[in-house]
């Protein structure tokens, strides 16, 4: 469904270009992948087409973004799911076999990139029932669009988000042609090659035969045609050393489109618009598309990038799934420990702000229950004073706010994540052993919240 918003006239798209300075060594790659969709929509808007790439959000959008408040935890973030798919011609073109997420902090202005696995194993939504690959989903969503709302990638944005533990407000999904033909559109671009790399099974153009691709190592001048290679080889390198690429080659495409200077060429303009409005699809507004642009355009530090992988410092482990397929699974039978991951990099700017110190009290019955929920909340971002036991046990999780209500959103993140009451102000029978701003007294009723794998044999 196209979105029912008017299109954002190009004066005011002229007017929030102009009061930009548009820096190549400044400018972080978040604000890039916006500034690149501006781009599109003001060629569309010019043609009348954004219906083309704009569609309903069938999940929510970031309050931020919308004028609303904060639902929980992760929503002071704007998280973008972006995918890559090989699209019309290509066997299996519905398969996203490019995964990452985009998350901007628009408080303290930083950006990070988490990519995630093709190959990582999940649950099957319903009605299918068993495990398969990531990159399967987006697929099942699109061949039953009638049946599920927003169909793969609303699919999609739900199953990251269970993997992540964070909401996922909006997607863009681009597929194989748009990448080739965006990259001659603008002259090619320039990468640094790490290592050769020699890819004797590289699919051929008909998509039967193969096509052996080759590279040397060091400074390379790269076409479209060549540039998609480098981003799709894997045969004899890996799915991780691929992510790292398309993240090099996203950061090379974004200093050629400055360079260039694209908004000032209305030539250019109308090529980039005509050559992605195809291929292109996202549910940010119009309206939305605006106020991100001039959030991530603020932003100047480099992103953090974070691969997910199997390497031994990792959270993952491959193993054979059904027919002997290869995949990636946690090594701890959920993904507590990725979602760990993703929260230290996606930091909740409202936690990062109240400073909220944090004592925790255990009158669960159970020793082992501290500890791991010391380890979870310290690496979600809290302040943790103090842990210690109680020989009393509480059946209900409790949260004693001793901040006079200046902690509150820190008091609502918790306040979800453990299930429990908040005694607000504090019960001044329950003393507190710190300075801390807020004493949780875990109960017997805490269970730590798991996504569990559960692999078909």
């Amino acid at each position: 469904m196209a979105s029912p918003e008017e299109p954002i006239s190009s004066e005011r798209l002229d007017e929030l270009v102009r009061t930009k300075r548009f820096s190549a060594k400044k400018i972080a790659i978040g604000a890039f992948l916006t500034f690149l969709a501006v781009v599109i929509i003001y060629g569309l808007a010019t043609f009348g087409k954004l219906s083309q790439i704009v569609v309903k959000n069938t999940g929510r959008g970031a309050p931020q973004l919308r004028g609303g408040g904060l639902q929980g935890e992760g929503d002071g973030r704007i998280n973008i799911l972006i995918m890559g798919m090989g699209g019309p011609g290509h066997p299996g073109g519905l398969l996203t076999d490019t995964i990452m997420v985009l998350s901007v902090d628009p408080v303290n202005l930083k950006s990070a990139f988490l990519t995630i696995p093709r190959d990582l194993a999940v649950d099957y939504p319903k009605p299918l029932t068993g495990a398969g690959k990531i990159n399967n989903i987006h697929a099942y969503g699109e061949e039953r669009k009638k049946e599920i709302s927003g169909g793969g990638p609303a699919l999609m944005k739900q199953i990251v988000s269970g993997v992540l533990d964070l909401p996922i407000h909006y997607f863009v999904r681009v597929d194989f042609r748009a990448f080739e033909k965006l990259v001659d559109t603008v002259g090619g671009v320039t990468v640094n090659v790490e290592k050769a790399i020699y890819d004797p099974l590289y699919p051929a153009a008909n998509m039967i035969d193969y096509e052996a691709f080759s590279i040397a190592a060091g400074v390379q001048a790269l076409d479209g045609k060549t540039a998609l290679k480098y981003a799709r080889s894997r045969e004899t390198t890996s799915d991780f050393d691929r992510s790292r690429r398309q993240v090099q080659l996203l950061l090379a495409l974004r200093d050629k489109v400055l360079k260039l200077n694209i908004l000032a060429n209305p030539r250019k303009l109308s090529e980039v618009a005509t050559t992605l409005g195809d291929h292109l699809r996202t549910d940010l507004s119009i309206r939305e598309f605006e106020k991100f642009f001039e959030i991530v355009t603020k932003i100047e530090s480099k992103p953090i990038v974070k691969v997910l992988d199997s390497s031994q410092a990792s959270p993952l482990v491959s193993t054979a799934g059904e027919n002997g397929a290869y995949l990636l699974v946690p090594k701890t039978g959920d993904f507590q420990e990725v979602q760990r991951i993703a929260h230290e990099i996606f930091t909740d700017p409202y936690l990062a702000l109240e400073q909220a110190k944090v004592e925790i009290r255990n009158a669960s019955g159970s020793e082992e229950v501290a500890a791991e929920v010391e380890t979870l909340l310290k690496s979600y971002g809290y302040q943790i004073a103090r842990v210690s036991s109680s020989k009393d046990v509480l059946g209900k999780t409790q949260i004693h706010d001793f901040s006079n209500g200046t902690k509150s959103f820190t008091v609502e993140f918790l306040k979800k994540r453990l299930a429990a009451e908040v005694v607000s102000p504090a019960d001044r029978t329950v003393k507190r052993a710190s300075s801390a701003d807020l004493l949780v007294v875990l109960g017997t009723d805490y269970g730590s919240r798991k996504t569990k794998i559960k692999l078909t044999s």
